[in-house]
C-alpha cells in the first residue's frame, strides 16, 4: 500500500513548497494552470460525495473486513502485474505475480488472504505504466486526470491502452465495476490523510505533485533525471 506519513511531516513539505517562488514551481509543468482547475474539481467531488462514502464505508466495516476487500482487490492485479513484468523484460517479477495469483485465487480464498506471501512470493506491484517507463519512454508533463488524480502524460496514456485491452477482455461493465472499487477503497485508505493535507497545506496541489513525482521517480530510473530539483518530501497523492 502507499506509505503514511506524518501529520507534521505533510505540513512541513507544503510549508517549503510554499515558500518557492511560484515561477520555480512551475517550471517543468506547462500544463499547472488546467492541473489546478482539475484537481480543484476532484476536491469538490471528494467533499461532496467520495468523502462521505468513505467515512460511511469505514464506520461500517472493521479493520480485517477491509484489509480482505484490499487484499481481493489487490489479487486482481497480479495478472497485469505478471503482464507488465513479461514486456519490461523481467520475468522472475512475473512469475512471482502469477504464483501469486494461483496461491492466493485458491488458498487466500480469492485473495481475501494473502498466503502467498507467507510461502515466499512477496507482493511487487506493478504496472504497465511501469514497464513503459522502464523502456525509456520518457515522462511528459504533469497531469490531474479528473476523478483519478496525479499523473504523467507517459503514465495517462499506459492506463488509458490498459483500460481499452481489459474493457474488451472483460467486458466494459465488469471492468467498469473492478477499476471503481480498486480506486474507491485505495482513496478509503487514504481519505482521512487527503483531508488532513487540503486543510493544512499552504499548496496542496503541490504537495501532490512532489509526492507522485518522487514516488515515480523512486520507481522508474528514467524519471530521475526528470525530478525536479528543489522538491520535498510529501505526502501522498489523491487516487
Amino acid at each position: 500500500m502507499r506509505p503514511r506519513i506524518s501529520c507534521r511531516l505533510v505540513l512541513c513539505a507544503a510549508l517549503l513548497l510554499a515558500a518557492q517562488p511560484v515561477a520555480a514551481r512551475a517550471a517543468g509543468d506547462p500544463l499547472e494552470a488546467v492541473n489546478r482547475r482539475i484537481l480543484a474539481f476532484n476536491q469538490g467531488v471528494r467533499a461532496r460525495l467520495l468523502g462521505p462514502l468513505a467515512e460511511f464505508y469505514l464506520s461500517a466495516t472493521t479493520p480485517e473486513v477491509r484489509h480482505g476487500i484490499a487484499n481481493a482487490l489487490a489479487n486482481l492485479n497480479e495478472p497485469v502485474t505478471a503482464l507488465s513484468g513479461l514486456a519490461a523484460g523481467d520475468p522472475g517479477l512475473a512469475a512471482n505475480a502469477a504464483a501469486r495469483f494461483g496461491i492466493n485465487s485458491t488458498l487466500g480464498l480469492a485473495g481475501i488472504h494473502d498466503r502467498a506471501a507467507a510461502m515466499g512470493y512477496p507482493r511487487q506491484p506493478f504496472g504497465i505504466a511501469d514497464a513503459v517507463c522502464h523502456w525509456g519512454v520518457p515522462s511528459g508533463p504533469f497531469l490531474v486526470l479528473p476523478l483519478l488524480g496525479p499523473s504523467t502524460l507517459r503514465d495517462a496514456g499506459a492506463r488509458v491502452g490498459l483500460g481499452v485491452a481489459l474493457s474488451q477482455a472483460l467486458g466494459p461493465d465488469a471492468y467498469a465495476a473492478w477499476i471503481g472499487s480498486d480506486a474507491f477503497i485505495g482513496y478509503a485508505q487514504l481519505h482521512e490523510e487527503l483531508e488532513r493535507i487540503d486543510a493544512q497545506s499552504l499548496d496542496a496541489y503541490a504537495v501532490y505533485r512532489s509526492a507522485y513525482l518522487q514516488r515515480r521517480a523512486a520507481a522508474c530510473p528514467a524519471d530521475r533525471a526528470e525530478e525536479p530539483v528543489g522538491e520535498t518530501e510529501a505526502g501522498p497523492e489523491p487516487p
